[in-house]
This record gives structure tokens, sequence and C-alpha cells, in this order.
């Protein structure tokens, strides 16, 4: 069966952009990624978790933050692309971390077993899927009763004074300085159009609470050119934390 068109692309792009990616996420988000991801892995750590699943795991830089902060924890980091995950295996060769390994496999099907893992992470990846829904409910199913689950991904600003100039930023210039550093304008294009297309942030929220979640939230980053969503997946006698 032939992979859904939008997974193949997003395969072709992830396959060509893996030796700039880190590169150019410094670049489109002016360092400022590196700090909401230590926010979320900051907060993560409070939960005391074994076990946490990095998906779209990409070159490993979430992957080595949460083995960072969560010393007591095995990370297990997934991507679907070869070429990323050889990047994150090289530049886990250079850290010395030992508790973090690196799995080849698709978010959409997941080759773990029902209620494994304490936490499961995906940053910048569930724009990219073909089907949304498919990818959280896999993680509802991996995840254990009263485990988390942290989405940080792109958005678009809701305030309308700011939101033409986010697009023309992320649409356009976005594109052509990848386009001058790394001769790859066409791919970053690609992951411009997939943040204008997903879903907002009151729409993930309403599908993670669809797909079984509680406590649902989200912080929004940088006047909302990003958010980091939680939820809970329920456990009899959990509550908010």
């Amino acid at each position: 069966m032939k992979p859904p068109k939008k997974t193949k692309k997003v395969y072709d792009v992830f396959q060509n952009i893996s030796e700039n990616y880190d590169i150019m996420n410094d670049v489109i988000s002016f360092g400022m990624h590196r700090i909401w991801k230590l926010r979320a892995a900051q907060e993560i750590r409070r939960r005391n978790c074994r076990h946490i699943l990095d998906l779209c795991c990409g070159t490993g830089d979430m992957t080595f933050l949460l083995a960072k902060e969560n010393k007591q924890a095995m990370v297990t980091g997934v991507d679907f692309s070869g070429k990323m995950l050889e990047v994150a295996k090289e530049r886990h060769s250079r850290n010395g971390l030992v508790n973090v390994e690196f799995v080849k496999a698709s978010a959409e099907f997941l080759p773990y077993r029902d209620a494994h893992f304490d936490c499961v992470v995906i940053s910048f990846g569930l724009r990219n899927m073909a089907d949304y829904e498919k990818v959280l409910r896999q993680i509802f199913r991996v995840l254990k009763p009263g485990g988390w689950i942290y989405c940080l991904d792109s958005s678009y600003p809701e305030n309308e004074r700011i939101r033409p100039y986010y697009r023309l930023y992320f649409k356009y210039a976005m594109p052509a300085m990848a386009k001058i550093l790394t001769g790859k304008g066409k791919e970053y294009k690609w992951l411009s159009d997939s943040t204008e297309q997903f879903l907002s942030k009151g729409e993930l929220a309403y599908l993670m609470m669809k797909c079984g979640f509680v406590h649902v939230g989200y912080m929004e980053h940088l006047l909302g050119a990003a958010a980091c969503h939680r939820g809970q997946k329920p456990s009899p006698g959990t509550g908010a934390r």
C-alpha cells in the first residue's frame, strides 16, 4: 500500500534538509525554539518519568534535551527519516548520553505495546503528519494511564495586527533565507505551507480531548507563533497537576 501523498512529500523534504536542519531551526526561530523546548523538558522533569518517547525526533535536538533534564528516564527518539536519524546517531556518538536510543518508525504505526511510556513528546512534527488524529490516538495508546503528552508546534498568531507580518516572514522571507543559506528554498516553502494548513490552537486542543486526553491546555510562545499543548491520559484517581 502506497503512503499518502503528504507522507511521501514530508519524507522527501526531511531526507533533503537533514544536514542543515539544526542550523535553519535556529535561523527561523532566532534561537527561540531552544527556550521553548527547554521549558517543556523542565516541566516533564517534575513528572518523574521513567520512559519518555520523543516522536518525530529528527536530528535528536529534543531527545538529548529530555535525556539531560530527565537523567532517571530512558528517552527513545523515533523518526521515519533515515537521514535525520543518521545525524541524530552521529550527535549521540559525541555527547556520551547513556539514556538515549533511536528507532526508525512511523508516528502513525508505533511499534510499541499499549501503555508503554510515561510521557510522549512531539515537537514541530504533528503538523507534518497526514492524519493528525491517527497520530494522537497512537500516542494515547502507548501512554500509560496517567501519562502525559506534550505537543510543541508552529502556529499562526491570532492577533490580526501581527498575523499578516508573520505570514509574510514565514511564507516568503524564511524560504528565501533557506535558499540562500542551504539551497533548499523549496523544502522550506513546504514547512511554511504545513504551518498555514495546520490546526488552530483551539482546534488541536479539541482534537486532543476527542482522542481521550484530559487536563488539556496550551502555552503560547512568541505572541502565538508557536504553542505547547499538553494533556493527560486518564486513570482512576488521577487529578490535575
